[in-house]
């Protein structure tokens, strides 16, 4: 929980020091010296546009749905992702295909509750990425093991597709 917190406080930091170049009445510009220099970017805006939260949010849906030939409608040539376990892959779009069917073909369900979706853009580097916050319970067909937890995924959009993930995980306690 802890992680998903910091996650929406980051996220709520990045909502109010930038707004899209819009004055927010009242507000005024911190010059203030921060403590660290991000090494990416700390030139943030929310994105006014949909289409690539609409992409992003549509492979999580075709996950649930175990519905993943629609991979290429938001998924790049290549694609690199890193996992919760500290394991990363890059893989083409048919390998990456190919391999997460494998793994949703061993599940008999996966349900999706989605937490919250911000849809950002770097100014300075003039990049996209969308940031979800969901819940994810997983039923196994072997043993009906049943399997929750939180996540928080970083997804690169490039070219219009999701080019790079990154997940951070966060087990929901057993009962």
């Amino acid at each position: 929980m802890k992680r998903a917190l910091y996650f929406l406080a980051g996220v709520a930091l990045l909502a109010s020091c930038k707004n899209g170049g819009k004055s927010t009445p009242g507000a005024t510009a911190d010059t203030s010296k921060m403590p660290y220099k991000a090494s990416y970017s700390s030139s943030f805006a929310i994105s006014d546009s949909t289409s690539f939260e609409r992409k992003v949010l549509q492979s999580y849906k075709d996950w649930e749905d175990n519905n993943l030939k629609n991979a290429p409608a938001y998924f790049a040539d290549t694609n690199a992702m890193d996992f919760p376990d500290g394991s990363k892959i890059k893989l083409k779009l048919d390998s990456a295909v190919h391999y997460f069917q494998k793994y949703r073909d061993s599940l008999a369900s996966s349900k999706i509750d989605m937490i919250s979706v911000i849809n950002v853009h770097s100014t300075d580097k003039n990049d996209d990425w969308v940031l979800t916050w969901y819940k994810q319970t997983n039923t196994y067909k072997t043993g009906g093991k049943i399997d929750s937890a939180f996540y928080n995924d970083v997804n690169h959009i490039k070219n219009g597709k999701i080019d790079y993930v990154t997940s951070f995980r966060q087990e929901l306690k057993k009962k």
